[in-house]
């Protein structure tokens, strides 16, 4: 009688191999995705008598973001310009909607008695200025150093574009970003709470409306 035998392949022995590696508790499964999200930080308050230029509700509307950032993991760049993506690392929800909740936790601490909301939030009020950020970075560069490059502007609500106000921005951070990723996530924290404080200054330096646009808009 004949006997026939089956031969493991070569894939076979690979994925053993793989398997094995891994330990035999772990087998072949992947190493879990830790999400992280941006922590509010804390800020200077401004004074009732300076807060009192500003309109009582703000808007911030969700950031734009480059192609690049617009992924779920966070960003590195390494050398020869390549980007890389922390291993095992993601951000809890999209990357444009969380600075834009995080940007608003921000400026409600630092302009008390404010109602400072984001776009798309369930709020019954009409915002009196709107706040915007357009970000080409948002990442950890070749150096190690954490770095948010975009543009920040601000306009009262009903004004016409030439009132409009918009500055540069570009934050590096003084530290060198530690190896693991909660460290560049802690760091990116606090480039938006500076940005935060960047952003206070530009809202007080919006034009007021004409005395004759506030009153017929109390009526």
């Amino acid at each position: 009688m004949m006997r026939f035998f089956c031969r493991p392949t070569l894939s076979f022995f690979l994925l053993g191999a793989a398997c094995l590696g891994g330990g035999m508790l772990s087998g072949c499964s992947s190493t879990p995705t830790t999400y992280y999200v941006l922590a509010p930080q804390p800020g200077s308050a401004v004074s009732p008598s300076v807060g009192a230029a500003l309109p009582q509700a703000i808007e911030v509307l969700k950031p734009s973001i480059t192609s690049r950032l617009d992924r779920d993991g966070l960003l590195r760049v390494m050398r020869d310009s390549q980007d890389h993506m922390a291993p095992a690392a993601a951000w809890s929800e999209p990357l444009d909607e969380m600075i834009g909740h995080t940007l608003a936790a921000n400026l409600r601490e630092r302009l008390p008695g404010h109602v400072l909301f984001s776009q798309n939030d369930s709020v019954a009020v009409t915002a009196g200025a709107y706040l915007e950020l357009s970000l080409s970075r948002f990442e950890q560069d070749v150096s190690g150093h954490a770095v948010i490059t975009g543009v920040l502007s601000a306009h009262r609500a009903g004004a016409p574009d030439s009132q409009a106000r918009a500055v540069n921005v570009q934050w590096v951070s003084p530290q060198l970003v530690g190896a693991q990723p909660a460290d560049m996530v802690r760091v990116l924290a606090e480039g938006v709470g500076a940005l935060s404080d960047q952003a206070i200054q530009l809202l007080l330096s919006l034009p007021p409306l004409p005395v004759h646009e506030e009153t017929s808009s109390d009526l």
